[in-house]
């Protein structure tokens, strides 16, 4: 069994360049008068380091079992080849950053060819929606900002203002963001990874630009300019105020193999687990996604507003107090072509607002999203009513060799748009509408048991199931399914996430 596929990424430097200078600061034993050229001559205060214009290939290293409080904010550029390196030396925890209420702890602005290692943040303060962050980097008015890498820091206890609007100021552990009305801002080269990001209010890690507007999104600001070569991948994510990873403006994104548990939790809107938003060509896949608020509803993943050709696969959504999935576009966007694929959905929940009715698997609220695909996924909830629904006046969503498991008195699908096509479904009352139905119990291994990742292994079929070789060829399927087995060539595809041989009970 395969879960996930090679990753290629640009090696960092992980505080070891080559080329520069290291500057070494110790918040005990240092002393702003030395050179900070070794240990034993090292800086003391965050002061001192944000006086430095720093070049590329230098590192500044800070002494693990140290703390300092206030900001960090170093000024200079590096380049793609030559970074500038933030990191750690020594031996023991890491170097702790305590920013106590500050706009960020560590702020880049207008600077490209950073990278941040080793680190831990925090950034508490009273909850009086002032805008904070953890790690902050802000180009405005500045062009396209080149090679940033966040990796493996500890961010935590960021308490701030609950706005994803880029025109606003927002709050988040790590977030970049393009700002400014004179010179079209973005970023090339964002790798976020192997990062713990906990008690987090607002965006746990995102990316927003104010460079917004083009066809799909006429309501954003300024013209469109991209955020490129966008990687999100093996953070851990608990306890977050509002959305958990969003990719705003990327083209090309990946975010994939992320922890995302507890978001939602202190807002006034509606949340995401994981969601590209105007973008085109994102990727999110291989992500564990849990604990999302009832009220407002968060939903595990969102297909949102601008966004195009998105593909969402090979995700694990369980347990959350929200929905699995919305398709949206808000009052002023557009949306076309999205790929929902080889997900699971594991008791999941469908709510009601009163006598609106948000099912586990929500088509709608503005506008459409056109061109939407949900095929070979597995939706299983022995506690929601309403498995599906839709809209009646929006753009049907093709639903194809999906399994679909109610609760033991039945569940529904209220959708009197969708396609559905070669699906199956137990404990669900099925419509007239729907076409080649298969009803009975799909007979997976080991379905509502076990914790973790560990636990979609027991949604692969038994031997004798119904759903085997029950489904119909999709073209450009992804080629494999969630387990790694090939999506057969040359026979019927079967019916859900598993496509492998069955297995014995």
């Amino acid at each position: 069994m395969v879960l996930h596929r090679a990753i290629r990424y640009s090696a960092s430097a992980r505080a070891e360049s080559s080329t520069g200078k290291r500057y070494y600061v110790d918040s005990e034993s240092g002393d702003d008068c030395a050179t900070g050229a070794a240990p034993q001559t090292a800086w003391r205060t965050l002061d001192q380091v944000n006086m430095i214009v720093f070049q590329p290939g230098d590192s500044i290293l800070f002494r693990r079992g140290a703390v300092w409080h206030g900001v960090l904010k170093p000024q200079g550029s590096g380049t793609a080849g030559n970074p500038i390196v933030i990191g750690a030396y020594g031996t023991g925890a890491r170097p702790a950053i305590v920013a106590g209420g500050a706009r960020a702890v560590v702020f880049l602005h207008n600077v490209q060819g950073w990278e941040i290692h080793d680190l831990e943040v925090s950034n508490s303060g009273t909850r009086n929606e002032t805008a904070r962050a953890g790690i902050y980097v802000l180009l405005e008015d500045y062009g396209i900002g080149e090679h940033y890498v966040v990796d493996d820091v500890k961010v935590h206890d960021v308490v701030g203002c609950d706005s994803v609007k880029p025109e606003l100021e927002n709050s988040g552990g790590i977030l970049f963001k393009a700002a400014g009305s004179n010179v079209a801002t973005g970023f090339d080269g964002i790798q976020i990874s192997r990062n713990t990001v906990s008690g987090v209010d607002n965006i746990g890690i995102g990316t927003l630009s104010q460079w917004n507007r083009r066809e799909l999104y006429p309501a954003g600001t300024n013209t469109f300019a991209p955020i490129t070569n966008v990687r999100v991948f093996r953070n851990n994510l608990s306890d977050l105020g509002g959305d958990g990873i969003l990719v705003q403006n990327g083209v090309n994104s990946v975010t994939e193999h992320n922890r995302v548990d507890g978001f939602g939790l202190r807002t006034k809107e509606s949340r995401a687990g994981i969601l590209a938003f105007n973008s085109d060509h994102a990727v999110v896949q291989f992500n564990e996604i849990s604990g999302g608020a009832a009220s407002p509803p968060s939903f595990a993943l969102s297909v949102d507003a601008g966004n195009y050709d998105l593909v969402y696969q090979y995700n694990y959504s369980h347990d959350n107090n929200g929905p699995f999935i919305l398709f949206c576009a808000l009052t002023g966007s557009h949306a076309d072509r999205a790929t929902i694929r080889y997900n699971i959905s594991r008791n999941d929940k469908d709510l009601l607002l009163g006598t609106f009715e948000i099912p586990v698997v929500a088509n709608g609220c503005d506008n459409a999203i056109t061109n939407a695909k949900f095929y070979n996924n597995v939706i299983y909830s022995t506690t929601a009513t309403a498995l599906v629904g839709s809209r009646g006046d929006h753009t049907p969503i093709e639903f194809t060799n999906n399994i679909f498991v109610g609760r033991s008195e039945g569940s529904t699908i209220n959708d009197a748009v969708g396609i559905y096509d070669h699906n199956l479904y137990h404990n669900v009352s099925v419509p007239s509408n729907h076409t080649n139905t298969v009803v009975a119990d799909p007979k997976f291994l080991n379905p509502g048991n076990g914790v973790g990742l560990a636990s979609i292994l027991g949604y692969r079929l038994r031997r004798g199931s119904p759903a085997t070789g029950a489904g119909i060829a999709i073209a450009d399927d992804g080629g494999r399914d969630l387990y790694g087995s090939p999506v057969p060539l040359d026979a019927p595809p079967n019916i859900g996430a598993h496509q492998g041989p069955c297995l014995h009970s």
